[in-house]
Order: C-alpha cells, then sequence, then structure tokens
C-alpha cells in the first residue's frame, strides 16, 4: 500500500446551497508550504510526498465537487501572512491544479489559524452550511491557539462541522487538534501510519459527498441589516469600539452623519439602514480607521474593523525609593523620530493605594509627571499586548532653616556643581523648601535680614535627603569686609588709587610718544640734555601733580592726607626729582 504522509495539509470542504444554478457543493484545498516541509520521512522529503498524495486526491475528485486551492508559507520566510488564493473556488480543471500543486517550493511559517479564517471569510461561512476538512502532523507556529480560531469561527458560523485528522503527531498535539473538532461539532481521528490516515480520509471523504446543502432560508424581514465588530489584529479578541455611518453619493461621503453607535468585546455593534453604499468611521484608543461598504437587500453586512495593537502602561510614584505610594499626575506624550510631539496623548492620576493605568497604542512616548512643585519626565515604550510598568520617584530634597525669628523671610539660591543657578526661591523660616534635584553636589545660599550662609551637599544613593541651615547665629565676616575700604598694592586708599595714572591704549601711547619727542625739543631747547625715557617720566610726574593740585585746591585737609599718601610711592619721588631738574 502507496505510504500517504501530509505535512499540514488541509481540505477544507464547504458545502452550501448555490442560490442561481444547482445545489453541488464547494471545496477548498489549503496545501501547507512551510519551511518544515522539507523534513524527509525515510528519505523521502515531505514536500515530494505531499505533492504526490494531493496529485491522486485532484485526480480522482467528484467533478459535482467546485474545487479552490489556498496556499500558505511559499512566498517569503517567516511571514505569518503570506496566505494566497491560487485557485479560486470553481468547476474543477485538474490539470491546472496539478500543475500548480507540483510548482509549489516551501519557505515560510505555518499559520493554521490564519489560513482558516481567510478562506472561511472567501466562501462567506457565516451565510452557508460549512464543513472544513483539517489534516495535519504539527503544530501552528503563528498564533498561539489555533483552537480559540475554530471556536470563534463556529459562534459566527451557520451549521459549521470542522473535521481533524491529526497524522502521527505527539499527545499534546494530538489534544489541540481535538479540542479544535470538539468546539465545531466535528470528529477527531488520530492516525498513526499511513494505513488509518487513508481510513480516516475515505471515511471524511464519503461524509463530505453526502452532505445535503442548507434548505434555501424563507425570506424574513431583518431586524437588524449592519453588524460592526472590531479587534486589535486579524483574528484578534472584539475590543469596544466606536463607528459612525455616512452615506456615500456620488463616490463621496456626505458630511452629515447617519447613525453612530458602539461595537462591545462580547457582541457586536447592529443597526437597520437602507441599502445603499457607506464608510463607516472607526475609532479605538488613539487610532482612526475609514471603511467603505455596502448594504444589499435581503442580507446582513458584516464588518470586523482591525484597529491596531496596543499595551498597557501602569505608573506609580513615590517620593523617595522605598517610600509610600503618592497621589501624582502623569500627562503622556508620543515620540516620534526621537522627537517629543506637542499632542497630548493622554493622562491620568496615579493614587497612593492604587497605580494609574491607560490602554494606549504600541510605541515610544514619555510621561510628564507631576507631584506639588515638583516634575519629572521618563521615557518608555509600549508593546503589543504586554503590561509597562513605571514606578516614578520623585527624588524629594528638603531644606529648612533655624532663624532668630522662624516667621522670617529665607532667600534661597541653589547652585548646582558648574555654578549654574537651579533654584531661587523664598520660604518662611518655618516652611521647608521641597526640590526635585539630578543625582550631583549643589550649594545653597541661604539669605535673611541680618546675613547669610552658604552650605555644600549632595543628592545620591544613600545620602540624607534633607538639610538644615542654622542662621541664628551668624559671624557677618562677609558683610564686615564688604564695609571695609580695599586697599591697593601700595597701601594706598581706593580715592588714591582712582587717581594714578592708568594703563593707556596703544593708539595712546603712539600720540603720548610723538609729544615727548616736542617736550624733549623743547628742554633740548631750554639747555637740558634730555631722552625720551626722561620725558616720559617728566610726563607721568606732570600728570600726578596736575591730579594732586586738584585734590589740594579742594579740600585743603583732604590733600594733606592724599599727599602723604603719595609722598610714600617711591616711584613719585623719583618722578619729582627729575621734574626739580628740568625746572630749575
Amino acid at each position: 500500500m502507496q505510504k500517504v504522509i501530509i505535512g499540514w495539509l488541509f481540505v477544507l470542504a464547504t458545502l452550501f446551497t448555490h442560490l442561481s444554478a444547482g445545489d453541488s457543493p464547494r471545496a477548498v484545498i489549503i496545501f501547507d508550504a512551510s519551511g518544515s516541509m522539507w523534513g524527509q520521512i525515510d528519505g523521502t522529503p515531505k514536500i515530494t510526498i505531499a505533492k504526490d498524495v494531493l496529485k491522486n486526491v485532484v485526480s480522482k475528485w467528484n467533478p459535482q465537487v467546485e474545487l479552490g486551492l489556498t496556499v500558505y508559507g511559499h512566498r517569503s520566510k517567516g511571514d505569518c501572512n503570506d496566505i494566497e488564493s491560487i485557485i479560486p473556488v470553481g468547476k474543477v480543471d485538474k490539470n491546472a491544479m496539478i500543475s500548480t500543486v507540483m510548482s509549489i517550493q516551501p519557505k515560510g511559517k505555518t499559520p493554521i489559524s490564519r489560513s482558516m479564517k481567510k478562506v472561511a471569510d472567501e466562501i462567506k461561512y457565516t451565510e452557508e452550511k460549512a464543513t472544513i476538512i483539517l489534516i495535519s502532523d504539527g503544530k501552528e507556529t503563528c498564533d498561539p491557539d489555533p483552537c480559540a480560531t475554530a471556536k470563534a469561527l463556529k459562534a459566527q458560523g451557520v451549521d459549521f462541522v470542522t473535521h481533524v485528522i491529526g497524522f502521527n503527531v505527539d499527545k499534546s498535539t494530538d489534544r489541540e487538534l481535538e479540542c479544535i473538532a470538539t468546539a465545531t461539532g466535528g470528529e477527531y481521528f488520530s492516525a498513526k501510519n499511513a494505513t488509518a490516515l487513508n481510513d480516516a480520509m475515505n471515511t471524511i471523504t464519503k461524509k463530505v459527498e453526502k452532505a445535503k446543502p442548507a434548505p434555501k432560508p424563507k425570506a424574513k424581514k431583518l431586524k437588524n441589516n449592519l453588524e460592526i465588530s472590531a479587534t486589535e489584529k486579524e483574528g484578534g479578541k472584539w475590543v469596544k469600539a466606536y463607528h459612525r455611518i455616512y452615506k456615500v453619493v456620488d463616490g463621496e461621503a456626505e458630511d452629515r452623519q447617519l447613525t453612530a453607535f458602539s461595537s462591545y468585546k462580547k457582541e457586536p455593534g447592529v443597526r437597520q439602514i437602507p441599502v445603499g453604499k457607506y464608510v463607516v468611521k472607526s475609532e479605538y484608543n488613539e487610532f482612526r480607521k475609514t471603511t467603505p461598504f455596502e448594504v444589499k437587500a435581503g442580507e446582513v453586512t458584516k464588518l470586523n474593523i482591525v484597529m491596531g495593537q496596543t499595551g498597557k502602561v501602569e505608573i506609580s510614584a513615590t517620593e523617595k525609593e522605598g517610600g509610600k505610594w503618592i497621589k501624582a499626575y502623569h500627562r503622556i506624550y508620543k515620540v516620534v523620530d526621537g522627537e517629543v510631539e506637542d499632542g497630548l496623548t493622554t493622562s491620568f492620576d496615579s493614587y497612593k493605594r492604587k497605580a494609574g493605568e491607560r490602554q494606549i497604542p504600541v510605541g515610544k512616548y514619555v510621561v510628564k509627571s507631576v507631584y506639588n512643585e515638583l516634575r519629572k519626565t521618563t521615557p518608555f515604550e509600549v508593546k503589543a499586548g504586554e503590561t509597562t510598568k513605571l514606578h516614578i520617584i520623585f527624588g524629594q530634597f528638603y531644606i529648612e532653616s533655624k532663624c532668630p525669628d522662624m516667621s522670617e523671610k529665607v532667600s534661597y539660591e541653589v547652585y548646582a556643581s558648574s555654578g549654574r543657578l537651579v533654584i531661587e526661591e523664598s520660604k518662611p523660616c518655618n516652611k521647608k523648601l521641597k526640590l526635585t534635584l539630578e543625582d550631583g553636589d549643589y550649594s545653597v545660599e541661604a539669605k535673611i535680614a541680618s546675613g547669610k550662609k552658604e552650605v555644600s551637599f549632595t543628592l545620591g544613593r544613600g545620602k540624607p535627603n534633607s538639610l538644615t541651615i542654622d542662621l541664628t547665629n551668624l559671624d557677618h565676616k562677609d558683610e564686615i569686609e564688604a564695609d571695609s575700604p580695599e586697599p591697593t598694592a601700595t597701601g594706598t586708599t581706593p580715592e588714591a588709587k582712582e587717581a594714578l595714572p592708568t594703563e593707556e591704549p596703544k593708539e595712546q601711547r603712539i600720540d603720548d610718544k610723538e609729544q615727548m619727542k616736542q617736550v624733549t625739543n623743547l628742554l633740548n631747547t631750554l639747555g637740558g640734555s634730555v631722552s625720551e625715557k626722561d620725558a616720559k617720566d617728566l610726563q607721568k610726574a606732570g600728570a600726578m601733580l596736575k591730579v594732586l593740585g586738584g585734590i589740594i585746591g579742594a579740600s585743603g585737609k583732604k590733600a594733606e592726607n592724599t599727599k602723604e599718601s603719595v609722598e610714600n610711592d617711591k616711584e613719585f619721588d623719583e618722578m619729582e626729582k627729575d621734574l626739580d631738574m628740568y625746572t630749575k
């Protein structure tokens, strides 16, 4: 007897009544072209064996049963959506179908759930009686629970039955495949060898050929002719969404809304609306989706809107690490291409006994958290179907002061180690200054009417989170020094220092040199012999005497003090002697 091995080969036979031509059944074969089909059985690749088996099935196919072919995993690696209806359901062309099957080359994954749903959608399983035959030698490799998919199809189908054959599978896979059959009212066959597989195939094939189409239902008035549900992803669980319906006239959606309603996690949204063309604008979380559709006479239009995937963020907050939870306010902003968007995504509170939470679209964000006067910005990422938990530590630091009068106001200036002013605030002495600062070294200057004090402190793990500044016994050293005359390098007072000549600009020095030459020439004419240096000294002495003379003229006593100070200057004495020499 020929050994028959089928690696993930599905035969989907759908039987239903044609509303126009005769009552003939229809079938769709779903062929597995996943990469695992290159595995070998007794030295022969499973894909080769499967092709031979399918060739034999098609060659003996009952011409009264229309046939179609759907393949998955044949175009790309690792793509769970690589599913293609290669031959639409219709009168079978055996040679064309066999040729197509023989040309298939396995590459990708094994999306059982998605393949079942795609084919069921195409043959409108929710409107006609349907039977599925599933033959498998392994498990689903894309979606976690094909049994849940079968239950969902059964819940929406009419007389929907799935018969399943598990070929040479382990106990775990037996249970998974049997669940599909049980959930839909079908039978499960566990075939451990080729003979058992052929027997199971023959049993189910006879059921398919003898199955009768469901009787044509009597026409009845529909209570609702539109049903809309929503999911985050294809084949996912229903989610609550909001839908607004607009009529389409001459290819354009009208501005006026026809109706609006919600769909829910356990039931679709329904409406009775006139026959015609429409668009539905659906809203779920931050997602927006527009879908065109048509309502026909005597039919129920069923739509499932795939909105987009989300995840959950949970946020709690404390003042310090290991502290009790506090109530805080959080604003979330989307991050796109590394930039924080201006538009607010959502906002909410976290509490002393409960974290704040939101369901938001997958992506990168920042949360800006607020607690009293404190602010904290934290980046995070949300992944599909996962919960991202954030704990915001505000890192609160307290500064308080002891003052002679505790009601007196204290002015605080807090500086980073770089010298940058980070906080400037005033508080009554009996009130604490609350700060949120990054770890590092800081200094604070506290001022009251009678004086000030500067203190350094460090923030970080294991460091104190408070500082007390004692302003009750200030030594006023800074104030005393600030009120004293500033001595100069030569011991003169600031007034005398201000009167001394200063360094002249380069341009001025050039002009002075010309003047010194003129003075030299003049003195030589008078009979003296001088150099440019002598002339320069003379010029300085003249300037000093001019200043001194002005001071003496203004006040005799002040001039005497100034002269006494200037006479102590050796340079002045030397210049005075030079001047005497030139004027004799």
